[in-house]
């Protein structure tokens, strides 16, 4: 179990026997129903289904989900509640059990399902009148490294500021 993403576990709990309302379940019966969903649809089967999830949830955060991607969606997990249900485990499950480095490192695969907006290209294009700039944006699932790089050098470069203005000439403290 430990070797499973927080999206692979929410996919294993939305195929098991956990009931779809919400309630509190020792974390021991969590793992049961994590244990159940892996076995009845195989790993292979909880990745591919995580990862669709996960680009799905992506694009959901950006507006970008387009009727192709949501009806595919939908096929796959027609019980929105339940499924809010099994991330909100999963979730729970992560912050008590931990995961494996190996699914760590794999906690941020995506894909999606369908023709994504960027149309492979890893921009995603704002349209306005013909003639004018068309500025772009970064595709969330497509262009993850390059966000996540981009994130990572903004937070250095905060974090640069902050112990700039923590230093003894500009906070009036003797060396």
């Amino acid at each position: 179990m430990l070797d499973l993403t927080g999206s692979e576990r929410a996919v294993a709990l939305y195929a098991s026997d956990m009931p779809s309302g919400r309630r509190r379940h020792s974390s021991e019966q969590i793992r049961e129903w994590i244990v159940q969903g892996a076995e009845l649809l195989g790993v292979e089967e909880i990745r591919s289904r995580a990862e669709f999830r996960y680009g799905h949830r992506l694009l959901e955060m950006s507006g970008l989900v387009t009727p192709q991607i949501q009806q595919r969606h939908e096929q796959q997990f027609p019980k929105a509640g339940r499924l809010r249900v099994a991330e909100q485990q999963s979730s729970n499950s992560i912050c008590g059990d931990g995961m494996s480095e190996e699914a760590r490192l794999r906690n941020t695969a995506a894909k999606v399902d369908g023709d994504c907006p960027c149309r492979g290209t890893r921009r995603i294009r704002a349209v306005f009148g013909e003639g004018e700039d068309q500025p772009a944006m970064l595709c969330p699932v497509h262009a993850q490294a390059a966000i996540r790089r981009h994130h990572a050098s903004y937070r250095q470069s905060a974090d640069q500021r902050d112990e700039a203005r923590h230093t003894p000439r500009h906070t009036g403290e003797q060396r």
